[in-house]
């Protein structure tokens, strides 16, 4: 199943508007304020410390409680230090908080270049018990599609996992099939954006990072990236090929796995039909 999202189109409210009012449309049935108190004295002192950073330095752009929270949780390092939140903040684009299922239709399921490139898969979870999302970047063609194009199939992918209490604090995991791949689909500046946003661009958390697969010359792209990636991030990132995936994922893995890897059993476009279809099922739901 997908998570149910909280309405991006509602984290940022306008000025007259009650905040108080408005309620998560997450899966929970705990209201805000019960979430809240079941916060340790630490994590609530953090998101209290965020919201009044918020509201004294941009007085005039009312930020959802929720939406706060979601940065706290999602802080780069462990979750809820206030400051590598509030760098998160400062320096997000709010322009994501518009990103729908129904505008990036085109681009999430379509037969043209980026085929779909990026997208969430259902049932797949790390030996951790996270979930997880799956890239083939040998679709994307920098050439042939904007870096903001990819970036915000990126963005919209990782806030709507993340909309999900525990991704936030326990993580996300990403399966970057390589398959097909080649110097044709990678650009220096496309490669740093993307990266940006794996790690921390977005109040997201991702926690593996696993590239499958890669060509044997890999390794003059990985010296291109690594200076992308924290020392904390690069610990994260693990090569493999294909037969090592269940030292990283659960148990029976294949049978969630897309099939355009050898050992997948699910077919990829019914993957991404089903998650764009759902999405926008649930957006247009929203009030």
């Amino acid at each position: 199943m997908f998570f149910i999202p909280t309405s991006a189109l509602s984290l940022l409210q306008p000025e007259d508007e009650d905040l108080s009012q408005v309620v998560d449309g997450s899966e929970s049935h705990q209201s805000f304020e019960d979430i809240l108190e079941c916060l340790k004295n630490s994590e609530y002192s953090c998101f209290c410390k965020l919201k009044k950073d918020w509201e004294d330095t941009f007085p005039n752009r009312p930020l959802k409680d929720e939406m706060i929270l979601r940065f706290a949780r999602c802080s780069p390092g462990p979750p809820f230090d206030s400051q590598s939140a509030w760098k998160v903040m400062k320096k997000y684009d709010w322009r994501y908080t518009t990103l729908t299922a129904k505008g990036l239709k085109s681009q999430l399921e379509t037969k043209i270049p980026p085929l779909q490139t990026l997208f969430p898969v259902p049932g797949l979870r790390t030996i951790k018990d996270q979930p997880v999302f799956y890239m083939k970047p040998a679709r994307y063609f920098p050439k042939e599609t904007s870096t903001e194009t990819i970036t915000d199939n990126l963005a919209y992918v990782l806030q709507t996992m993340s909309e999900d209490d525990l991704a936030c604090t326990d993580g996300i995991g990403f399966v970057a099939n390589m398959d097909d791949w080649h110097m044709k689909n990678f650009n220096k500046d496309y490669c740093f954006e993307f990266m940006k946003m794996l790690q921390g661009s977005v109040p997201s958390r991702v926690d593996m990072f696993l590239i499958v697969n890669p060509p044997t010359w890999f390794n003059t792209i990985w010296k291109v990236m690594k200076p992308m990636l924290s020392d904390e991030f690069q610990r994260k990132v693990r090569i493999i090929s294909e037969k090592k995936l269940g030292k990283y994922l659960q148990k029976g893995f294949e049978a969630y796995l897309p099939d355009e890897l050898a050992i997948g059993k699910v077919s990829t476009d019914s993957i991404v039909q089903e998650f764009v279809d759902s999405r926008i099922r649930i957006e247009e739901a929203l009030p």
